[in-house]
């Protein structure tokens, strides 16, 4: 499983990048790599198709994105899915969830929606391009291909156009609320990012940069919330879902197994042996037998 925001910082020959401050902004033909792959940020991005297209699923839910779509990827884990029959041009805006939180408070006229919503479920939101939205994406295209790079002081002024586009659009209510919501003292609970990512195969370093915090602080955090090990607990979230699909669908054992967050099915076979007493494919024949009888 890839860190995408690691990624694309790492390898500049491939996805041109303009840094600034707390933010990074890239511009890329997408490499024909493989088509299907785990992948998570360890911050949220905006992102604009400008040609050929891609889907992103997650648990029980799923979005496909094509050429003048642009959208807002909260940070976590999911499915990519990039389709080759058209090049797959993108531009991506990571920012980090403190940067949004300065942006709000320094914007007053952004506020003034009233208190934030209770959250919709869901990683992605869609996002309404109108004409100058499209506009600013091709405008800001020349500045990646510059001899000379632009100031700090410009591509943060260029950035804040974008958000300041996006959110004076009432067609964009749903992001604007998730950042109103990122003001809130408790916007982001420790047991909805651990919820909301858990049947991915990520390391416990993973998890501990999506939350901010030190490998050690994580750990001590999160026995103190869960009263038990990271380990057990991932464990154990992954084998109920397995559980649950292998019980009420159809699905291939393989397909449940990845879709659980196991590395490979042998693995996955031992560790819900071990736990039902069955390997999964005994389990769901003897499943199906007792609903007949």
């Amino acid at each position: 499983m890839y860190n995408y925001f690691e990624r694309v910082k790492s390898r500049p020959e491939i996805y041109n990048q303009l840094a600034c401050k707390e933010l990074l902004f890239v511009h890329y033909k997408c490499p024909m790599e493989v088509n299907i792959q785990d992948s998570w940020s360890q911050h949220n991005y905006i992102q604009y198709i400008l040609s050929g297209k891609k889907a992103y699923h997650t648990p029980g839910r799923s979005w496909l994105m094509k050429g003048g779509d642009a959208f807002f990827v909260k940070k976590g884990a999911y499915i990519v899915e990039k389709f080759f029959e058209e090049p797959l041009c993108i531009m991506t805006f990571f920012i980090p969830d403190s940067y949004l939180q300065s942006f709000m408070r320094e914007n007053n006229s952004s506020r003034q929606a009233g208190q934030a919503e209770p959250q919709k479920n869901g990683l992605l939101i869609p996002l309404r391009v109108n004409s100058i939205m499209t506009a600013y994406f091709d405008s800001l295209i020349p500045y990646f291909y510059s001899d000379t790079k632009p100031s700090e002081d410009l591509l943060e002024l260029k950035f804040r156009e974008l958000l300041l586009n996006i959110l004076d659009n009432p067609e964009n209510g749903e992001l604007k609320n998730y950042m109103l919501h990122l003001l809130s003292p408790q916007h982001e609970s420790f047991q909805q990012v651990m919820g909301a990512n858990c049947l991915y195969n990520l390391s416990l370093q993973d998890y501990a940069k999506m939350l901010n915090l030190s490998l050690s602080s994580f750990k001590r955090h999160f026995i103190s919330v869960y009263k038990t090990t990271p380990g057990h607990w991932l464990q154990e979230q992954k084998l109920n879902h397995a559980y649950h699909l292998l019980v009420s669908t159809a699905k291939p054992i393989n397909d449940i197994s990845f879709e659980s967050g196991f590395e490979n099915s042998t693995h996955f076979s031992h560790l819900f042996k071990k736990q039902f007493g069955l390997s999964p494919l005994k389990y769901r024949k003897e499943n199906e037998a007792s609903r007949v009888s």
